[in-house]
């Protein structure tokens, strides 16, 4: 146990590394820049994007027109960020990055701007990639065709939506939750085969509502904040905990069927099931099936 929660924190501090530390030399301060840029397909038949925003508010949505179109708003000239493009057999790669500079602000600073808008096309096949240090995020992930996914989060407030359903495949969900809370809402509009979660010092909440099509399996490592999971009750899904949780598990619509299992009314005869392994952490576990 003391091994386990050992490599637990060492992954916490690596995400609050990812943050880089203010030095003495401050930022240029500039007039607000409000620019736009596009990034077509050409030709290329899937794509696979990466994010990285280390300060600031990250809004991401679905739209119809460019494979990408990015709307900027800063006011630190060392945050001017930066897109890298190129296409290679059939897949288009878009890379967004900001700027560092000498100086990231660790917490809120009403001083600074840096927010970024991202529209990507639906219907097109495509791998996506974020990483966001301090700030908050809006990632509105219904209605594009993922077929990979990975999102990694430091201080940031993170809200990850699938309000409409993924039209692919999606082999691999991964998220790595740091200091900020994380709420993650349809996730049953996925079409998910694999969902990996590392938890970290803030609030997870997976809410597995919506048109499930497939089987899945979850695997959820709990930090020391607290985990919510909300399931559909027409849904079969069966819990087992990985050792034994430090804290009190409540439920609402499941029951322990065994030592350190969990299921639901409709797991054994549903058509469809997901299987969630769930290693506890220190914080609250609350298990709803509704």
């Amino acid at each position: 146990m003391k091994r386990w929660w050992l490599l637990v924190i060492v992954a916490v501090l690596g995400l609050a590394c990812n943050v880089p530390i203010p030095t003495s030399q401050p930022l240029t301060v500039i007039e607000p820049v409000q620019v736009s840029q596009t990034v077509d397909l050409e030709g290329a038949e899937r794509a696979d994007i990466s994010l990285k925003l280390l300060n600031g508010d990250l809004t991401l949505q679905p739209g119809d027109l460019s494979l990408l179109q990015a709307d900027f708003h800063y006011n630190v000239q060392e945050w001017e960020p930066k897109i890298e493009s190129s296409t290679k057999d059939d897949t288009r790669k878009v890379s967004i990055s900001q700027g560092v500079g000498s100086e990231l602000t660790l917490g809120e600073d009403d001083t600074y701007i840096n927010e970024w808008t991202i529209t990507l096309a639906r219907g097109v096949p495509m791998k996506l990639h974020i990483t966001l240090g301090s700030g908050r995020a809006s990632l509105a992930l219904g209605g594009l065709s993922l077929t990979e996914a990975s999102i990694t989060t430091g201080k940031s407030e993170t809200t990850i939506s699938f309000d409409e359903a993924n039209p692919e495949p999606l082999s691999a969900l991964r998220l790595t939750a740091g200091m900020g809370d994380v709420v993650i809402s349809g996730l049953g509009n996925a079409n998910l085969d694999r969902l990996s979660l590392i938890g970290g010092t803030g609030s997870v909440d997976l809410d597995f509502s919506g048109a499930w099509r497939r089987s899945a399996l979850a695997e959820v490592t709990a930090g020391t904040g607290s985990v919510t999971i909300r399931v559909p009750a027409d849904l079969g899904v069966r819990i087992t905990f990985t050792g034994t949780p430090v804290t009190s598990v409540s439920t609402v619509g499941f029951t322990e069927t065994e030592e350190n299992t969990y299921t639901n009314e409709a797991y054994g005869t549903a058509s469809l099931t997901l299987t969630i392994k769930l290693s506890a952490g220190l914080g609250k576990i609350m298990l709803i099936s509704q």
